[in-house]
């Protein structure tokens, strides 16, 4: 198979982090693949060019979008095409339709719809409308639908005329085998202070400002790192300036290193407001930490099976965010490490990519 990815651009985000081990497999199976970004740019970049060809198709504008994207899809002799973001996707179709070639179209969603775009803006609101649109097109026009988790799933089933069969669910490809290691090895944390984790771009969907807003109401002693990079980094700065915090909440910029992080952690929080299938949520359980999560839509309570694996709290909550790390610091609740990391074998690269190729080898067999 010539499978060609489609995307804006290779940012610090989960869909780039999981695109690279979908290809970094399906390449080690055997299948050509190649990335057609937008433009090429983002912290990713560079290693997504050490892993297969990149194609830039929109440097000097989105006009260039569809007739790049339809002249490669010819010239590289793609059979597949997969898409992220649903106005990537609609100008993806656009492409695929005028290149005049039959390829197998599937198109990744990766977060609920509601909450994606809404913003209090006038733009905000636009956004949502036009992503709304795009993906109801998005839905009728491809091969398969997948979504990241069964919330995400059913989110698009409640939301858009699309036939059920044609929505599946396949979870991100997360972990390895080398990541499997148990905690008693990995580590032995010895903090005269709580360590307190937190990862994730430092946009509104993650909810940190609630973070913030909660850590005021924990008592000393405590540390919170928040891993990450993004537009909200100064919104953040100031927050933990006017709330006196400087001494205890720690913007810690981009990390490479997620695991090395995590099993530093006597404890891991996530706040996000939305999710799909937050890949540090699971990066966390195989690092076997004490987990406090908000209980969002729609990922999250699924892969902590609700509450089995951690800590659940309301979302956009900080009372109730505060409560659940006062908790788990008094309590210091721990489950078995086996346990963890058994549940966390959900979530491996090698079966994402078993479900992967058996949907795209479905094209081959209608094809044949």
């Amino acid at each position: 198979m010539k499978i060609l990815f489609v995307l804006p651009r290779m940012v610090t985000g989960g869909v780039e982090r999981v695109t690279l081990r979908l290809i970094e497999e399906l390449q080690q199976r055997g299948h050509e693949c190649a990335f057609a970004l937008r433009q090429a740019y983002g912290e990713f970049l560079q290693e997504a060019q050490e892993l297969c060809p990149v194609f830039e198709i929109a440097a000097s504008g989105l006009h260039q979008f569809v007739p790049n994207l339809a002249k490669l899809i010819r010239k590289w002799e793609a059979t597949h095409v997969i898409s992220a973001f649903a106005d990537i996707g609609f100008l993806t179709h656009l492409a695929i339709k005028r290149s005049g070639k039959k390829v197998f179209w599937s198109h990744g969603v990766h977060g609920p719809h509601d909450l994606i775009t809404a913003k209090l803006t006038l733009m905000g609101r636009f956004r949502f409308y036009l992503d709304n649109l795009f993906a109801s097109i998005v839905y009728q026009k491809c091969d398969v639908v997948v979504a990241v988790s069964n919330g995400v799933q059913q989110d698009i089933l409640n939301k858009f005329k699309c036939p059920q069969n044609k929505v599946i669910t396949i979870y991100n490809p997360v972990l390895d085998e080398t990541q499997f290691i148990p905690k008693s090895q990995a580590t032995n944390l010895n903090h005269t202070i709580p360590k307190i984790i937190a990862l994730g771009r430092l946009t509104r969907q993650k909810g940190f400002d609630i973070l913030i807003q909660a850590m005021q109401k924990v008592p000393q002693p405590w540390r919170l790192e928040i891993w990450g990079d993004g537009e909200e980094k100064q919104t953040l700065q100031n927050m933990i300036n006017k709330y006196e915090l400087k001494e205890h909440i720690f913007l810690m910029g981009n990390t490479s290193k997620p695991f090395e992080v995590l099993r530093q952690a006597d404890l891991f929080v996530l706040s996000s407001r939305f999710e799909g299938l937050p890949t540090v949520l699971i990066e966390a359980l195989c690092c076997q930490c004490n987990i406090v999560a908000t209980n969002c839509p729609h990922g999250i309570s699924e892969i902590l099976e609700d509450g089995r694996w951690g800590t659940l709290v309301k979302n956009e909550n900080p009372d109730s965010l505060a409560q659940g790390i006062i908790q788990n610091l008094r309590e210091k609740k721990s489950i078995a490490s086996q346990e963890l990391l058994y549940r966390a074998e959900t979530f491996t690269i090698e079966k994402a990519v078993d479900a992967w190729e058996k949907v795209l080898r479905s094209f081959e067999c209608n094809r044949k």
